[in-house]
């Protein structure tokens, strides 16, 4: 079912011209096959990464209920409030409102990141997998997202 208006308070969309590369995304041997129980929502938030990372922001022209809220799994909805937040012009105040808004933002760096996820999963899952660790290594200088996590006790 399409909704070309709002999201449904409890879902994520995607555009449904995306649904052919999800499909590939989980179908190469790899990380991401989804005999290795990885889900949409785990190539969903890898996506909303990159396009995050890369500030490719793009919106939805149609909307497809894609995933509910209850399937979003432990991380997800922390993810969707941290980027709202950070990129809300209302900042922590868009929590308070319970709007679809949250989602949007995620939607939109979905959307952005998705096609150059694609290209760079698809070309060598090997080399993807070492420029992701590469990238999280020089995020962790100093031991800084360790160091969080002990401080948040996690």
């Amino acid at each position: 079912m399409i909704n070309t208006k709002q999201n449904v308070e409890n879902r994520l969309s995607r555009d449904p011209a995306t649904e052919s590369t999800y499909q590939n995304l989980s179908e190469i041997p790899g990380p991401l096959n989804k005999d290795n129980k990885i889900y949409s929502r785990d190539i969903f938030a890898l996506a909303l990464a990159y396009g995050y990372q890369n500030n490719i922001k793009l919106p939805l022209e149609k909307r497809k209920q894609f995933i509910r809220s209850e399937n979003f799994g432990k991380n997800l909805p922390a993810l969707l409030k941290a980027l709202a937040v950070s990129k809300s012009e209302k900042g922590i105040e868009i929590l308070a409102e319970n709007t679809p808004e949250i989602y949007n933002f995620a939607e939109q760096y979905a959307n952005g990141g998705l096609d150059l996820l694609d290209s760079d999963y698809s070309g060598n899952t090997d080399e993807f997998i070492e420029k992701l660790r590469l990238r999280i290594l020089k995020l962790n200088k100093d031991d800084k997202i360790l160091k969080k996590l002990e401080e948040l006790d996690l």
